[in-house]
């Protein structure tokens, strides 16, 4: 009889959590990464598509490039084949579309610019069908030539396949063909990534696809290949990216082997998402810090496990590289596989038609509704995702892989304001996604049923609000070999080193600014053998993972009697605080306002019936994004037109001082 008391009790709370209504608290005061967009590499289906007649292959493409009624994928991977030697014929994969041609057949030939047309098809075809394309160039592997084993699938047992000598070639061919396509066929690749899973291990001569092992020499070839594109005038418009390795955990590990040079080449960490989760995190903390942006460049379903449906399988995925991983942008590894489990659109190509795989509407249940743009928000549930969009609407995502119903109730008392009506659209098992009838907003809440083994997509409009929180700031120093203390002024002698090294000291990101226009990216600042010249004031700015930034100044001295210090103006931290509330259009003596695609700032005179008083300062002015990079800076006296047009996509942050006091600040959207 206890046994089966205790039975029933467990029976009872096990049902009373899996019908618990789960309360979400979404707060946009705390932001992430900004999304670029969803994409897909274009080997090696375009391989085959683009062969197909134009107007066949052309209603696909309409598909992957629509954002209503099709996927809206706006970035889009191209393979910059190697080319196999001659005789080879085991690259068999993708129906075939694995044999990518490569521009230079042979080491001492010309290179051929009628390769690889019917990928090429493809492409064109996209960057006419989609606004404002991304475009990334990667190779699977250098042509044969450049190889150890004289086979595009890889080196003997796996082993590094570039030549030791090469490294040079090979950028001058990847760059080369970016400067091909830019000025003659009017494709300009925002990055080169010149590797595809290096330190795999699995890429072995006479296999059935391009690859190329690449475990050591990384950094080398990032800087060859950035040179190049900076000797051909393409860098920094077309930057380098790496290193697409198959596991998260070891493009956190490689990235962090790279040296300070091969960084400054890179724009972005492309990494897979086939394993290595629970580094996630650790590889977007790093990023930030370095200021490069994370790209989830290949994913599917290589490593799956447990017996979930791998639809929902591969939603779970995509929601947490989002969320956990900050993704900047989410790319499929080939849209139109020949694999069932892989493909989202299934392909004939003797009948050049197509047909939607299910994967095709779970893509398209988060794809339709966060759009380029976007900036993920925070929202305190896992298998939840909340962003705002350019129009001012958030978006909310939720996914439920149980076998039962889940309840969610939505928090939003965080915004200022938000609109009445929620717009719902679900995705159900096998393929179905469909709009749903409206849900009424009260008091800024509402509840959700999101049903067993479905996806909910929900559009609000009019989201505004949200207070950024900065972090606060310890100023820890170290002189010499003594202890750490919270000083934020120093005095020390000549000869002495010094250690900055402020907390919070995990996550974020830390600049640095001081005398004799010294930069630095990073927390901890380290100096040796310090002369007056060091003297005077360096600002730290940290900008935390919510994107609030926060700053000290520690002031320096270097005790020398024959230079005695001067008091120094402090430099500019060349970013901004982002205030939460909206500034009055007036303010002091200044007067800013909007005209179309023009600034109308003004410090004296009278303006649309606004008396100014004469006699200011010259004027200061500072526009940031929302991340605090500054996008421009000018200097006004009395009365001027700034053109802001070019800052419309986003919102931005106009600043304005005067004699070092801040007079003006708002958002503009």
């Amino acid at each position: 009889m206890k046994c089966k008391w205790i039975w029933m009790v467990a029976a009872s709370l096990a049902c009373g959590t899996a019908n618990a209504q789960t309360k979400v608290v979404v707060d946009p005061g705390k932001r992430y990464q900004q999304f670029e967009g969803w994409g897909t590499s274009l080997c090696w289906w375009a391989e085959r598509v683009g062969a197909w007649n134009e107007s066949n292959y052309s209603k696909l493409l309409d598909v992957i490039a629509d954002p209503v009624s099709g996927l809206g994928y706006n970035i889009f991977r191209y393979n910059i084949g190697g080319g196999d030697r001659p005789g080879h014929n085991h690259l068999t994969k993708g129906n075939g579309g694995a044999a990518v041609p490569g521009y230079k057949p042979t080491e001492n030939g010309d290179y051929d610019w009628t390769a690889d047309p019917y990928q090429r098809n493809v492409l064109f075809g996209l960057a006419q069908r989609v606004k404002d394309p991304i475009f990334e160039a990667f190779s699977n592997s250098p042509p044969w030539w450049m190889t150890n084993s004289g086979c595009v699938a890889g080196g003997v047992n796996g082993a590094d396949n570039l030549k030791s000598d090469y490294f040079d070639d090979f950028a001058d061919y990847l760059s080369e063909v970016a400067k091909h396509f830019k000025q003659e066929w009017g494709i300009t690749f925002r990055t080169i990534e010149p590797f595809n899973e290096p330190s795999a291990g699995w890429w072995n001569a006479n296999g059935e696809q391009e690859g190329c092992g690449f475990k050591n020499k990384q950094s080398e070839m990032i800087v060859e290949l950035g040179r190049a594109l900076k000797k051909k005038g393409l860098f920094p418009e077309t930057s380098v990216s790496a290193a697409d390795e198959s596991n998260i955990g070891d493009a956190l590990n490689r990235f962090n082997s790279y040296s300070d040079e091969a960084r400054s080449y890179m724009f972005q960490i492309n990494t897979h998402s086939y394993s290595g989760y629970d580094s996630r995190g650790s590889l977007y903390n790093a990023a930030f810090a370095a200021d490069k942006r994370v790209w989830q460049s290949e994913s599917g379903p290589l490593h799956r496990s447990g017996n979930l449906d791998i639809t929902l399988w591969m939603a779970d995925v995509i929601l947490h590289d989002l969320r956990d991983m900050h993704a900047s942008a989410w790319v499929d590894w080939q849209l139109s596989d020949p694999g069932e489990n892989w493909r989202t659109i299934a392909v004939d190509h003797k009948t050049q038609t197509f047909s939607f795989a299910p994967r095709f509407y779970m893509h398209a249940a988060f794809s339709r509704v966060i759009r380029p743009g976007s900036r993920f928000i925070d929202s305190d549930n896992s298998n939840t995702l909340a962003a705002i969009r350019d129009d001012g609407s958030l978006v909310l995502v939720a996914l439920n892989t149980n076998s039962r119903d889940a309840k969610y109730t939505f928090d939003l008392s965080k915004f200022d304001s938000i609109g009445n009506k929620v717009k719902v659209n679900r995705f159900t098992l096998p393929a179905a996604l469909k709009a749903d009838s409206d849900i009424d907003v009260s008091d800024k809440s509402f509840t959700v049923t999101v049903a067993a083994q479905s996806i909910v997509t929900m559009v609000i409009e009019n989201a505004t609000g949200g207070v950024c929180v900065p972090s606060e700031i310890i100023p820890y120093t170290k002189v010499q070999d003594g202890g750490w203390y919270e000083k934020t002024e120093l005095k020390v002698n000549p000869g002495d080193s010094l250690v900055i090294g402020p907390h919070p000291w995990d996550g974020g990101r830390w600049t640095w600014k001081g005398p004799n226009d010294f930069y630095y990216l990073g927390r901890e600042v380290r100096f040796k053998d310090l002369q007056w010249q060091s003297s005077g004031i360096y600002t730290g700015t940290y900008i935390n993972p919510y994107g609030c930034e926060s700053s000290v100044d520690i002031k320096v001295i270097v005790d020398d009697p024959e230079h005695p210090y001067v008091e120094p103006e402090k430099p500019d931290s060349g970013s901004v605080k982002i205030a939460p509330k909206v500034a009055q259009r007036i303010v002091g003596k200044v007067f800013v306002k909007k005209i179309g695609g023009d600034l109308l700032v003004a410090a004296a005179g009278n303006v649309s019936g606004i008396a100014l008083q004469s006699g200011n300062a010259p004027l200061q002015l500072t526009i940031h994004d929302l991340q605090g990079t500054l996008l421009m800076r000018r200097q006004i006296n009395g009365m001027a037109t700034i053109p802001v047009e070019q800052f419309s996509l986003k919102p931005y942050v106009v600043k304005i001082n005067s004699a070092g006091k801040n007079l003006y600040q708002k958002i503009f959207r």
